[in-house]
């Protein structure tokens, strides 16, 4: 898979490379400062997926999926893919449950939370795991657009972006590590532990 470079020094995760990827195999790379928006966009959802942490337990989780999806829109909308709500809101919510099966952290948070016991702690510590839940899922759907744009010479088709979304999401190794990297990184700047 390509754009997997992690590094947050690297264009911001690789996002920004694999935007400016799909940017030109889209024909749209008159709008040189695109990509740098299409990456904006996923640092502000990823800044409210912070927010979403210190929701109670489950509202939380909906406001994560609702963010995603939302995000999905506004790349859509920055490159001109028009794409209905419901399909979004399908994938937006189906690749935020698949990621967070991969995010223990953020399950254990969730169940700290819910007795009520630890609230402040457990919400800090969920911060990394939605940071990187959300990095991750703007990085999969700008790999699933540059997926289907080179098997289409340039062009999406939406009607397959779940499929694309699917393939992308096969390599779970790489999801794996491109997460904790994230979440790495997060706590590293943050200076948020494991809750230990």
């Amino acid at each position: 898979m390509e754009g997997n470079n992690v590094q947050a020094g690297a264009g911001f995760f690789g996002l920004l490379k694999v935007a400016q990827e799909l940017v030109a195999l889209l024909d749209r790379g008159a709008d040189a400062l695109l990509p740098e928006q299409i990456v904006d966009v996923v640092k502000l959802h990823s800044k409210i997926a912070v927010g979403a942490a210190w929701l109670p337990s489950g509202f939380d989780i909906a406001a994560g999926g609702a963010n995603i999806w939302t995000m999905y829109i506004r790349i859509n909308n920055k490159l001109g893919i028009e794409v209905k709500k419901n399909i979004m809101k399908t994938i937006g919510s189906g690749v935020a449950a698949n990621l967070s099966a991969y995010t223990a952290m953020m399950l254990a948070a969730e169940g700290i939370k819910a007795t009520g016991v630890g609230y402040v702690p457990a919400a800090i510590m969920e911060t990394a795991a939605m940071y990187a839940l959300n990095i991750t899922s703007g990085w999969v759907y700008l790999q699933a657009l540059l997926w289907l744009a080179k098997k289409n010479n340039g062009s999406i088709d939406t009607g397959k972006l779940g499929d694309a979304v699917k393939e992308v999401m096969k390599d779970s190794a790489v999801i794996q590590d491109f997460m904790n990297k994230v979440s790495d990184f997060f706590k590293k700047e943050n200076k948020v532990s494991n809750g230990k």
